[in-house]
């Protein structure tokens, strides 16, 4: 883009977020339909009318997808070596410990319902600089504002992200000062809200300048937060007058931020001059539900079964009236001497000298609803079976003559129809996981300090250094390396998958796969099998066994040290 003063480059992204956000009324009113039959509307399409009854199937289909599986990390490289397969083991240390630093329990929760209920999620990943690594942040896709007409990130020029905040958190977190915050965009657009809500709608814009590089601008209204051409490159500050190292002058004009390209490293003992690293896409991923034909999302899973949620709340309010109109007439003789009201069992009926209960009887109108249930279970089967759920995934089959392991493999079927969903997420995380790691490529100048466990199940440390990455680039200079190949650990699913991991392991000791059985070194084996497979309390037993074996080691070498001096 050309240089532009502020006010011109505000005007642009506004303008740019307004046509953007027009265009994506449309599928931003598709959304919230969704999420308002996810919480059981009681709108009936095409009509004024509301359902009297609401039975949420949507609520109780997707609810029974929702998995917290959180896929880890696996990474391989694309040509190998002794010292790219070394790196490979440190990225994929530094996902696990970045996915178990982050909350990413919290985010699964907000994913997993997102995606089902509007077709897809949004992830941004972003470097802070005050805790020296990266934040993860799961956004509604009601809060990311495409680019009108692409449907791929990595397509768009730009696009937008959109947050809600507060005007203290501006004052802190971008030095507004405090008259200028009020040129913030208030969250709500009432008048008597502005006034009295702290609230206020932060957008930030990705682009793409002519070059291909990688910009961010933040606003929120008339303020502008935050403009950095080249987001991803680093920069140093200098003084505004001389552009000498800030505070090395005595200009005391103020500073400016200024690009830098290159870096010294040293390597081994030489000092060489390299590029910074510099990612090229969007820190943005989505996470489709399913095939879409069309936008930048998948399809949702409440469009899919949104005609049979209609249908049985019309049955279900049918349902309603019919047994509201019901009930059960008196019939008696026109001068009984009787009370009639509604309170059960308020009332008594006295016979007069001579009467009989023949001249007393009643008319039930209690209508017949057994068709109307019939097809309203029957709508609610079709729904299930439109997206791949079964009894036995919802837990609902009769299981009483069904062994443990045949209601696994069961739900093991079940859940394999809603395999492409579970490919997608894990798609998902290994960009999720490639993102992190461009990121700590490109600024984390300190090792970060990592621990894992050894094939014996010893805890052992390692570090993250982006200085081992750097490899020579085939033109006589240096480059950082990034071309690794990223996935999910498929042996780390879900709780399914684990308990068959556990029995293959246990069947694997029994038929002697791994050696004696009853020797101490082979329950080793299997125990740490056990723990990388997170079956309960395996560290435990992994402990023990390896003292058994440093016990039996301490006793061999006595026996050997008595023998020679004898």
């Amino acid at each position: 883009m050309k240089q532009q003063n502020k006010k011109e480059r505000l005007e642009l992204f506004s303008d740019l977020y307004s046509a953007a956000k027009a265009a994506y009324a449309d599928t931003a009113e598709c959304l919230e339909r969704n999420m308002r039959q996810y919480l059981g509307t009681d709108e009936i399409d095409g009509s004024q009318e509301r359902a009297r009854v609401v039975r949420n199937i949507s609520y109780e289909i997707i609810e029974s997808e929702v998995t917290p599986t959180i896929p880890m990390p696996r990474v391989d490289v694309s040509s190998y070596s002794e010292r790219r397969s070394d790196c490979a083991k440190a990225i994929e240390r530094l996902c696990r410990a970045i996915r178990q630093r982050l909350p990413f329990e919290s985010m699964n929760d907000s994913d997993e319902r997102y995606t089902y209920i509007y077709g897809g999620s949004v992830w941004y990943i972003e470097w802070d600089s005050s805790i020296s690594g990266v934040r993860a942040h799961c956004i509604s896709p009601l809060d990311f504002i495409p680019q009108p007409g692409v449907s791929k990130v990595e397509d768009m020029e730009y696009c937008f992200l959109r947050f809600t905040t507060t005007r203290g958190e501006l004052v802190r977190k971008y030095g507004v000062g405090v008259e200028q915050v009020r040129l913030a965009e208030c969250e709500y657009e009432y008048p008597e809200a502005i006034s009295m809500s702290d609230t206020v709608k932060l957008v930030i814009a990705f682009y793409k300048d002519a070059d291909g590089c990688i910009g961010r601008f933040i606003f929120s209204g008339g303020l502008i937060l935050s403009d950095i051409p080249d987001f991803y490159k680093r920069r140093e500050r200098v003084c505004a007058s001389c552009e000498k190292p800030y505070g090395s002058c005595s200009c005391h004009a103020g500073y400016k931020s200024r690009p830098l390209t290159y870096e010294s490293v040293t390597l081994g003992n030489n000092k060489i001059r390299l590029p910074y690293y510099t990612p090229n896409t969007f820190p943005i991923i989505i996470r489709k539900n399913s095939f879409s034909v069309s936008g930048h999302l998948g399809s949702s899973d409440c469009e899919k079964i949104r005609p049979q949620q209609q249908a049985i709340n019309k049955l279900e309010t049918r349902i309603m009236q019919k047994l509201m109109r019901s009930g059960i007439t008196p019939v008696m003789p026109e001068d009984a001497t009787v009370s009639l009201s509604n309170a059960i069992f308020g009332q008594v009926i006295k016979l007069r000298a001579g009467e009989s209960l023949e001249h007393y009887g009643k008319i039930d109108t209690t209508p017949d609803i057994e068709e109307d249930v019939k097809e309203a279970d029957r709508l609610y089967d079709q729904a299930k079976r439109t997206l791949g759920i079964s009894d036995a995934l919802q837990g609902t089959d009769n299981t009483n003559f069904e062994s443990g392991y045949a209601r696994q493999l069961k739900i093991s079927q079940a859940t394999s129809r809603l395999e492409s969903k579970r490919r997608l997420k894990n798609e998902c995380y290994a960009e999720i996981y490639r993102t992190v790691f461009k990121h700590y490529l490109a600024f984390a100048d300190e090792c970060e300090s990592l621990c894992y466990k050894d094939e014996l199940g010893k805890v052992q440390l390692s570090e993250f250094n982006r200085a081992d990455f750097i490899e020579p680039d085939g033109k006589g200079g240096y480059k950082y390396n990034d071309g690794y190949l990223f996935s999910v650990d498929e042996s780390e699913g879900d709780g399914y998958q684990r308990e068959a991991l556990w029995e293959r392991n246990l069947m694997n000791l029994e038929s002697g796969t791994l050696g004696d059985k009853s020797s101490p070194a082979t329950l080793l084996r299997y125990w740490q099998s056990q723990e990388r497979a997170h079956y309960p309390y395996a560290g435990e037993n992994v402990e023990y066994f390896i003292s058994i074996i440093e016990k039996e080691k301490g006793v061999n070498a006595k026996d050997d040290g008595s023998n020679r001096s004898a």
